[in-house]
């Protein structure tokens, strides 16, 4: 079941890369930015993280909470110097996908394979290539990417599902959600 705007964000613990315990429902108060990936060498997932790190000190210092979810375990993941290079948020290997299916994230191989025809696969490669990125031998090639912005009272007043492989909410609109777009005004 996918979720949509006005719907309550749904509760989760888990750990995160570091053995943390993360819960989501104890960020309630903050807004929150619940992100599903695909898989630790996914160039797609890992330049769109990459992008959202350029804003890491503006959304720390909004007080807005990111978590990044994906499907490979907490060991690949840790062991990638990038992935552990993430902090302060939480990053979080969920291989069995049981907080996916509660998000509704889905697995399609029609839309894995529109990925092929609107995305610059060769450009997201080329993006991370000097990421050194582990293989993940055991993620799945169709897993489409899902954002959720929830706001301080534990709503969701976002819910994004990927048409693709490199379908993620627009940057700007990440940033306008977290209260940290440039609003730069002409002067009169």
């Amino acid at each position: 079941m996918k979720l949509q705007a006005g719907n309550a964000a749904l509760d989760f613990v888990t750990k995160d890369i570091y053995g943390n315990d993360v819960k989501l429902s104890d960020y309630r108060g903050k807004k929150i930015i619940l992100s599903f990936y695909r898989n630790v060498s996914c160039p797609f997932c890992n330049r769109r993280v990459h992008q959202i790190m350029g804003s890491n000190v503006k959304l720390k210092n909004a007080g807005v909470q990111l978590l990044f979810l994906f499907e490979s375990s907490n060991e690949k993941l840790s062991s990638s110097v990038f992935h552990q290079g993430i902090s302060p948020w939480p990053l979080i290997g969920d291989p069995d996908k049981n907080i996916y299916k509660k998000y509704g994230v889905e697995q399609s191989t029609l839309k894995m394979m529109k990925t092929m025809l609107v995305a610059n696969v060769g450009q997201a490669k080329k993006d991370t290539k000097d990421l050194n990125l582990p293989a993940d031998k055991d993620a799945s090639m169709n897993l489409i990417p899902a954002d959720f912005f929830i706001d301080e009272n534990f709503k969701i007043v976002k819910a994004h599902y990927g048409k693709h492989l490199d379908d993620h909410v627009d940057i700007e609109e990440l940033k306008v959600f977290a209260d940290i777009a440039n609003n730069f005004r002409k002067a009169i």
